[in-house]
This record gives structure tokens, C-alpha cells and sequence, in this order.
């Protein structure tokens, strides 16, 4: 688990810089070839941009003409390319007629429930809040634990942990507020602790909720972050 740094503060606004990282899962079940070896993955090509369907149907004009030459050509595969195995290879940005494009304006899009296009807006570029002079705060929002996890998608879960006996008691105090409430926190970071969370410079900002777990002289602090809410669309 590679770990880094964040500062946090606790109901009582006492701050210090703890340790965070993500929670690896280790699977139980491995893969082995019939004579005992491990496998790899290989990257292999399925067709050059030349012969996939829309390039083929704006050739040829119609599905019934395509149709007919797939069956008496075989125009859709290319035998000096395809299957071929791809040991190197970098993204690029394509149109709609597939050529390469180098001049780009990135765009935020902002969805209504039922999916449609609420607003497109200029991507603002945003500062890392975990590790500044502001601490990320506590903003005394207490959410039931069953409520919050039906209302929010977590993309990705952090552990806090310490690297003293000072920020273990620390964060176990955390915990074990948070254990006997049965609750989660509500994080916020910024001067009045009320921005989402940006673990990195223009990374995306993230709504964090503290979940605490304890068990005799052992915690568990989980740090959560959305920024999917589910709604109804009615």
C-alpha cells in the first residue's frame, strides 16, 4: 500500500498530518497455464482504423452494398495487420472522420438526472487541498451510515493510518467517535472547510466522507470519496 500525506483535523479542530493510502485486495485465486506457468496479458490488435464499420459504411454508402462485399471480399479484415501483437502503443486523440487531432478544448459537462446535458463550462483548474495550510476539517454533518451508502457511489475508498504513538491516538479517537455514533463524517477542505476534497493539482474534486471502525484497542478510519450522487429522476 503506498502511502501518503494529509492533513486532517478532528471534531475538536486539533489537526496533524497523518498517512493515507489505498486498500489493496489480494486475490486467493491464481491462474496457472497447463504446464504449471503463469500467464500474461497480450495486447492484440482486432483491425486498423480502415476497415472498421463506419469507415467501411461511409466507403461503401449502405449497409446492403457492405453486406455484399463482406461476403464475396472480405473487406473487413486485413491480413497484413490483424492479430498482429501490440507491445507499444500511445492514446490519440481522433474526429469524427478518424484523423488525428492536436488541437483540443477540454471541456467540463454537467449531466441532469435523466442524463441530458445540463451545462458545458470551461475546466477550471483546481489546487490540491489535502496537504495545504488548511486543514481538511470536520463539518459537524453527521450521516447515517446506511442512508449515506444509498445515496452516494463511492469511487475509491483511503485508509488513514499513523506513524507515531501520538497520531495513533489520535486517529483512534476519530474512529471511536465516529464507531459509537454509527455515522459518518462529512470532510471538507478550503479556509472555511467546506470545498470537496482535490488529492492532486487539476485532479478531480471529490465529496470525502470519515468512517470510523474500532474493535478493542484497534481502529479502522476510512476515508470515502464520491462525486456520483444517485436521484431520482421523477
Amino acid at each position: 500500500m503506498s502511502l501518503k500525506k494529509i492533513k486532517i483535523s478532528n471534531s475538536q479542530n486539533r489537526d496533524s498530518e497523518v498517512m493515507y493510502g489505498g486498500i489493496a485486495k489480494v486475490s486467493q485465486i491464481k491462474y496457472v497455464l497447463p504446464d504449471g506457468n503463469s500467464p500474461s496479458n497480450l495486447k492484440i490488435l482486432k483491425s486498423s482504423v480502415d476497415i472498421q464499420y463506419e469507415a467501411l459504411l461511409s466507403k461503401h454508402g449502405s449497409d446492403d452494398n457492405l453486406a455484399e462485399l463482406i461476403i464475396n471480399e472480405n473487406p473487413e479484415i486485413n491480413v497484413e495487420v490483424s492479430s498482429m501483437f501490440i507491445k507499444h502503443g500511445q492514446s490519440v486523440l481522433i474526429d469524427s472522420h478518424n484523423r488525428p487531432v492536436n488541437k483540443v478544448t477540454a471541456k467540463e459537462v454537467v449531466f441532469l438526472p435523466d442524463g441530458t446535458v445540463k451545462e458545458e463550462r470551461d475546466i477550471t483548474r483546481r489546487l490540491s487541498n489535502i496537504l495545504s495550510e488548511n486543514p481538511v476539517r470536520w463539518t459537524g454533518k453527521y450521516l447515517a451510515i446506511d442512508d449515506t451508502y444509498n445515496k452516494f457511489i463511492f469511487g475509491r475508498t483511503y485508509q488513514l493510518s499513523h506513524s507515531s504513538g501520538l497520531t495513533f491516538d489520535f486517529l483512534f479517537n476519530m474512529a471511536k467517535e465516529l464507531f459509537e455514533k454509527k455515522s459518518l463524517m462529512l470532510l471538507g477542505g478550503g479556509v472555511k472547510g467546506n470545498e470537496p476534497l482535490v488529492f492532486m493539482d487539476n485532479g478531480k474534486p471529490y465529496r470525502a466522507f470519515l468512517e470510523g471502525r474500532v474493535k478493542g484497542e484497534t481502529y479502522l478510519l476510512l476515508l470515502h470519496l464520491s462525486n456520483l450522487e444517485l436521484k431520482s429522476i421523477l
